[in-house]
């Protein structure tokens, strides 16, 4: 079989390369309602986009399949831009091989964060040497939620990492405030950053008051004192 040729099969079921197994189930279910010969009689093509569909499925839902497929692409690419290379038009050839971009996925509803800010105040940081929070992501979608979460000042610790949150579930992440790091004025975040969504959640330290400087004892003018002048005897 020539792979290089073989059908994109995740193209089939518009899904990305690092889709799940939950995610790829679930749009093929909704690509075959919406093709099924059944519902689509007056369709002459509804058969083969049918097939196409189940036979990507049958790939793709396999994992054992699903490995064997992949290493085929990965050794056919290599092969195809190997080729490639060997043109001398060859920049022009790459250029008229790139996949147009994938519209930016809208969400049926936009992931939330809870609470949407964190506060600690002076009085919990003067008590404990670390003062803890949680934070909870929910993904009201039917996309898998995947990225990175950080946070921007050293006195904030976790979560720091990649972040997957499965359609209709939450997770929940331990944020620590660490007493003897705060910087005053006391304010950081935490961001959470995904393919089609970011959420801030902002950190502030409550109860702090800058020192103020002390007035004058006097509203009088300082006048520096006299010397006195020292006569050394003759």
């Amino acid at each position: 079989m020539n792979f290089g040729h073989e059908p994109d099969h995740y193209a089939t079921l518009h899904v990305h390369p690092d889709a799940g197994d939950a995610e790829i189930k679930r749009s093929y279910r909704r690509l075959m309602r919406a093709v099924h010969p059944d519902a689509n009689v007056h369709d002459p093509e509804a058969n083969r986009k049918a097939a196409r569909i189940n036979d990507a499925f049958e790939t793709l839902g396999n994992p054992e399949r699903r490995r064997a497929y992949d290493d085929r692409r990965g050794h056919a690419s290599v092969r195809r831009y190997a080729a490639w290379a060997e043109q001398p038009d060859w920049e022009d050839i790459v250029a008229g091989h790139v996949p147009p971009a994938r519209p930016a996925h809208v969400h049926a509803r936009e992931p939330r964060i809870e609470p949407d800010e964190l506060e600690v105040s002076v009085a919990e940081l003067r008590g404990r040497p670390r003062v803890r929070r949680t934070l909870r992501v929910v993904n009201d979608c039917d996309c898998t939620l995947a990225g990175d979460v950080s946070t921007s000042e050293p006195w904030v610790w976790g979560p720091i990492g990649e972040i997957r949150v499965a359609p209709g579930d939450s997770a929940e992440f331990d944020v620590e405030v660490v007493a003897s790091r705060v910087r005053f004025p006391g304010i950081s975040r935490v961001v959470f950053v995904t393919r089609d969504w970011a959420g801030v959640v902002p950190v502030k330290i409550t109860g702090y008051e800058p020192k103020r400087r002390r007035p004058p004892a006097s509203d009088m003018a300082y006048v520096p004192p006299r010397r006195r002048r020292v006569v050394k005897p003759r």
